[in-house]
This record gives C-alpha cells, structure tokens and sequence, in this order.
C-alpha cells in the first residue's frame, strides 16, 4: 500500500549533504510536535503506538482517505 501524503514525508531519511531537505524535515516535524498539543491526535498516537508496520501503513491509509473527503 503506497504512502502519500504527510506520512510519505515522515517515512523518508534526509541526505544530510542536502541542507534544503534536511531543513525542509526539520520544519516538517516541528509542525507535527506543535500539532501534537491536539489531545485527540496524541489519543490517536497513543493507540497507534506499537501496532505493526502493517497495520501502521493502513492507519495512514485510512486517514489520508478521511483527509481527501473532508
């Protein structure tokens, strides 16, 4: 299942000789940190914490699907 989205950003290492990518990370997960002050999405986090690779990678599906119908 392809990745899209927001989560196809968190799921890639920045080449750390490409300062533009790295700072463009580094922006990225300090707007997810900030977002996290949401006690619904830290409730979200909380129970995606430990679900397997796969069932994290159909959690992100199923998301990014409600985000396009929103």
């Amino acid at each position: 299942m392809p990745i899209s989205g927001p989560a196809q950003q968190l799921d890639r290492t920045p080449d750390y000789g490409d300062s533009e990518a790295v700072a463009a990370t580094v922006s990225h997960d300090n707007e997810l940190v900030a977002d996290l002050e949401d006690p619904g999405l830290r409730r979200l986090c909380a129970c995606a914490s430990g679900l397997s690779r796969q069932a994290q990678r159909r959690l992100e599906a199923v998301a990014e699907a409600l985000r396009n119908t929103e």
